[in-house]
């Protein structure tokens, strides 16, 4: 354990009595039902911290509630998910797991573990490459829940059961992995990997005496999954980590006992037989483009229109940390003034210099600062614990009122949305926005009476009520944005035999190929029309824009093809209303 411990609960030290919900001089006679309330929250949260066992089962429980509305409803999400799905469904369709291919194409962005993940987990649940994309979301549910536990035992290992369970709350909470637990990509298990290595790192940091041996192995492995997932990352915030510390401490003396005799060879036989064989199977091309093009090229210049200035995730990270941030924010001066202290020291060395290094890097993409969150998480349950957040002042009140604004406008906002972009109202959204935002301006009222545990408490408690809302209810419905699927659904009702070939003209994004098939093409308005009129049970899908050109060729060939359906709606990557005609010969 470290040298942070909560203060003691003496009712007559005056930050005591403020934090109880009584100013200087009050009288403890004079609670009101805020002060009843908090004294309850403040009351089970003592009680389910009485036992590790009780407080990680019911942290369990809770990253679920907030995680699993919408996993199985909302359609694949362009673009990431759709090709990580894609690649992985293809594996299945050919039986070559060693290439990573989109179609005709390579995905040679990431290694391949992420792939195989997502197989064992379709394969898993019975099912073949025609699964729903729930089925391969899979693994960054797992990642998620097992990055929210592993906040819970380094915060406990760092300091107490308390802040473990506050840490680990926070992070379940947490907008940006909320986000990541709900798509098929890579980064929710990729922290999950980090956490576990932090874990250890830890461990040798605070006692000094080496790993046990299973704790060895288990580093050495996790590591090798962590490289076979999204290749060095982990080195950069584990080994910023390591160099720091050991800057620190003038000595290497505290990474002994890593086991690396046994570890490192585990590590070769994880990693080096898929890198080896992937090197042979390419040409050695995969390295030329995972490594010279995608990660070199982020950090060269802002790839795929996300550049960035340095200081956008500082910005950012106050929604995507929400709503832990608005505390961390109220707790780091306190922080800061405590880097002295070893838990503080390590969860800085932790966060601080990979947070620099993405703020430098001109690409800028809101979840490569996630595998950070936790150590902040920890640190601000630290400051809750000790009750040195600062929220008297002015610009604290100001900076607190940003729980409640966040609640009122996706609580409310939201259900809104949906009126004015599908014309629908979802009474259920509205009552659970209602409900959330009314804890929102709870916790605030909670808060600005000095009772910041609770309201920490109650902020939390908000987030599985807006996700509820927002990714159970109004995501799915949204169903003007989800054109795949809307497409996808048409072409099953309209399609004039059961194995039908479509091409798309002027909509080519990755999730229609996941949801019609990898044989489904994209061309322009002229090709699709010699494609439709070939041999065949075809389909076109034709974007407005493109029918000029699509009916140029029609005319001229005097065939006669009939549009079977008109689909409409607004296309996210790129911002726009389209409207598609789907057509086929006449029968």
């Amino acid at each position: 354990m470290s040298d942070i411990g909560p203060f003691p609960s003496d009712p007559n030290r005056p930050e005591a009595r403020s934090s109880w919900g009584l100013q200087p001089g009050g009288n403890p006679n004079d609670a009101d039902w805020i002060t009843s309330l908090s004294d309850a929250i403040e009351h089970g949260l003592n009680s389910l911290c009485s036992s590790r066992t009780k407080s990680f089962l019911a942290l369990m429980l809770f990253a679920l509630v907030c995680f699993l509305p919408g996993f199985n409803s909302i359609p694949p999400v362009d673009r990431d998910e759709a090709r990580f799905a894609q690649a992985s469904k293809q594996m299945m369709e050919t039986g070559d797991y060693i290439d990573i291919r989109f179609q005709d194409g390579t995905r040679y962005k990431k290694p391949v573990g992420i792939y195989w993940l997502q197989v064992l987990s379709v394969k898993a649940t019975g099912q073949d490459e025609t699964a729903p994309i729930w089925a391969y979301r899979i693994p960054s549910l797992v990642g998620a829940v097992l990055s929210v536990g592993l906040t819970f035992l380094i915060g406990m290992r760092m300091a107490s059961v308390r802040v473990g369970f506050l840490a680990g709350l926070g992070m379940a909470a947490a907008i940006l992995l909320g986000v990541e637990a709900r798509l098929a990509k890579t980064d929710a298990m990729l922290l999950a990997t980090i956490l576990a290595v932090q874990w250890c790192l830890w461990e040798l940091y605070d006692h000094r005496s080496g790993l046990k041996r299973w704790q060895g192995l288990m580093m050495w492995a996790v590591l090798g999954l962590a490289v076979l997932i999204k290749g060095p990352i982990i080195f950069m915030v584990s080994g910023l980590t390591l160099l720091l510390i050991t800057i620190q401490e003038r000595s290497l003396g505290w990474l002994r006992g890593t086991g690396w005799k046994i570890g490192l060879p585990l590590f070769l036989v994880i990693t080096l037989p898929w890198f080896i064989a992937i090197g042979i199977h390419t040409d050695w091309a995969f390295y030329f483009e995972s490594v010279g093009k995608d990660m070199l090229g982020k950090v060269a210049t802002a790839k795929e229109s996300h550049g960035a200035p340095p200081g956008t995730y500082l910005l950012a990270s106050i929604g995507t940390f929400w709503p832990a941030s608005v505390f961390f924010i109220l707790s780091v001066v306190w922080i800061w003034k405590q880097r002295s202290l070893k838990a503080v020291r390590f969860a800085l060395s932790w966060a601080l210099p990979m947070w620099i290094i993405f703020e430098i890097v001109p690409t800028k993409l809101p979840h490569y600062i996630l595998p950070a969150l936790p150590a902040l998480a920890i640190l601000t349950a630290t400051a809750l614990e000790n009750r040195a957040t600062s929220w008297r002042s002015l610009w604290g009140r100001l900076v607190s009122l940003l729980i409640p604004f966040a609640s009122v406008i996706l609580g409310l906002g939201a259900p809104i949305a949906l009126i004015v972009l599908e014309g629908a109202i979802n009474p259920a959204a509205f009552g659970l926005g209602l409900v959330a935002a009314g804890l929102g301006l709870l916790s605030y009222a909670v808060l600005i009476r000095g009772r910041v545990m609770a309201a920490f408490i109650l902020a939390a408690v908000v987030a599985p009520i807006l996700y509820l809302s927002i990714h159970g209810t109004i995501f799915p419905s949204f169903r003007s944005v989800w054109l795949s699927n809307q497409l996808t659904e048409t072409v099953e009702r309209v399609k004039p035999c059961e194995s039908v070939e479509v091409t798309s003209s002027g909509y080519s994004e990755p999730s229609l190929i996941f949801l019609l098939g990898t044989d489904t093409q994209f061309r322009g308005g002229k090709a699709a029309a010699k494609f439709l009129l070939e041999a065949g049970c075809r389909m076109a899908i034709v974007e407005r824009q493109e029918e000029k050109g699509f009916f140029e060729v029609v005319d001229a060939e005097q065939a006669q093809i009939e549009e079977v359906a008109r689909v409409e709606g607004y296309k996210l990557n790129g911002g726009k209303w389209q409207s598609f005609g789907l057509y086929r010969l006449k029968m």
